[in-house]
């Protein structure tokens, strides 16, 4: 963990979970990657971009919300169904694993989404 430079990730890490998202240098993001496909950390929160631009075996994928905020607009929005299914896609590769589970966590009135 010496070689980190962001000092969350450095405390996240120390308890065997990964963070992972643009606001890191490539190297962290790269280390991260690592640890986590060979097993070392077991846990990774990320930003939904992973979903679509790394293909990591994962048993188990939470997606807190389907919303995000959009600058132009000033509000939150709904996240394109395409985004969630691929973030929830990402639970039980058949080459790595031969089940999966998705949790989708919801406001009330977003479950009809």
């Amino acid at each position: 963990c010496a070689s980190i430079k962001d000092q969350n990730l450095k405390l996240t890490l120390a308890f065997g979970i990964g963070i992972h998202h643009a606001g890191l240098v490539e190297r962290d993001r790269k280390t991260v990657e690592e640890l986590y496909v060979s097993m070392k950390i077991q846990v990774m929160i990320a930003t939904a971009t992973v979903a679509w631009g790394v293909n990591f075996p994962t048993h188990l994928v939470i997606v807190k919300g389907t919303e995000f905020y959009d600058g132009k607009l000033k509000r939150y929005v709904d996240m394109p169904i395409t985004d969630v299914l691929q973030m929830i896609g990402r639970a039980g590769r058949p080459q790595y694993d031969d089940q999966g589970v998705a949790v989708v966590l919801v406001h009330d009135v977003k479950k009809g989404f």
